[in-house]
């Protein structure tokens, strides 16, 4: 590239790092100084072979790239990074000192995504760049778009918790893992007790807030990561407890329960006192001709559920899990 043309330096901003790959020291070094000059910073290495590492540590979303190379080719590291996974797409310009019509070709099969003379201006290098860096923007805005739309499709939009297709997707996970490996599993099925009141008497919007305050605490009393806490229906919680028997289960539920009872929220209608009703489910270790299903446990967990209502709600209740049928009943 001819040092001519002096590039303005242009906005500060965050722009998308650049990864240089020549084995010429000269040329690394003029590449450096065009780009930095933009407002890029740069990353160098001398051979495709340093840069597939430096790529796996360091990501850079742009690679400027000689085609030939001692060791692995340009053209070779265009296939491998087009092949590799990473957190984004990326956009290669290929470098030659060549101008051969068929080296384009070849370079754009493998690949890249434009092809540069080192004997360009670096006006045209500047060009080319804003090109790279129009297109690594408009994939990673995109990108962001919907993953925040799949966060979204995943979420209750009032409390921020899974909503009911997450949480079904989770447990029918979590139960074949638990199954596989002889593993205990239990659900929790949770009920506010008596919310329709507090819709009825102060509002929805009061309503929302003890929801939204109810989903934080029992968040906070289900403190591991591998915890499931959803939103399944209108007032109605659940959790999936993975490597938790019936009887830890229950402690972990009565502790929710008291956290609950025992923390008045504060709303805009004043500090109002919530108690919820709680059932459990649990994958039973025992071998039968005819196993558990997820359905098993959520219908044992809703009895349980069903049980605390009738004996006056604010408590946890373990319901005898339905025995397992067998090969008589099955086919009779």
């Amino acid at each position: 590239m001819k040092p001519t043309d002096s590039i303005p330096l242009l906005s500060s901003a965050s722009r998308p790092t650049i990864l240089i790959v020549d084995d010429d020291e000269a040329i690394q070094d003029l590449v450096n100084i065009y780009t930095q000059e933009q407002g890029f910073q740069t990353r160098s290495c001398p051979n495709a072979e340093t840069a597939l590492e430096d790529m796996r540590k360091f990501f850079c979303p742009i690679v400027i790239t000689d085609v030939q190379m001692p060791g692995m080719g340009g053209l070779s590291l265009c296939r491998k990074l087009r092949t590799g996974k990473w957190p984004g797409y990326v956009y290669i310009i290929v470098m030659t000192g060549h101008d051969q019509e068929d080296g384009v070709v070849e370079a754009l099969d493998a690949g890249a995504d434009d092809y540069l003379h080192k004997g360009a201006p670096p006006a045209e290098l500047r060009a080319r760049l804003r090109v790279a860096e129009r297109i690594v923007t408009l994939e990673q805005r995109l990108r962001r778009t919907l993953e925040s739309k799949a966060r979204q499709a995943a979420s209750d939009a009032l409390t921020g918790l899974p909503n009911r297709r997450t949480f079904d997707r989770r447990l029918n996970a979590e139960f074949k893992r638990a199954r596989r490996f002889g593993e205990p599993i239990s659900v929790l099925l949770i009920d506010a007790d008596h919310f329709k009141q507090v819709n009825d008497q102060y509002g929805h919007h009061v309503g929302d807030e003890v929801l939204r305050r109810l989903a934080a605490t029992l968040r906070e009393h289900l403190p591991r990561e591998y915890d499931v806490l959803a939103r399944i229906g209108g007032e109605e919680f659940a959790a999936v407890l993975p490597h938790t028997s019936r009887d830890d289960a229950a402690t972990v539920a009565e502790r929710l329960r008291a956290a609950i009872e025992s923390t008045p929220f504060a709303t805009a209608a004043g500090k109002l006192r919530v108690t919820v009703s709680i059932g459990i489910g649990s994958l039973s270790n025992r071998v039968s001709m005819e196993p558990q299903t997820t359905l098993d446990v959520l219908d044992e967990a809703d009895r349980g559920l069903y049980e605390s209502k009738r004996l006056g709600r604010n408590q946890v209740t373990v319901a005898p899990a339905t025995e397992p049928r067998t090969l008589l009943e099955v086919s009779s």
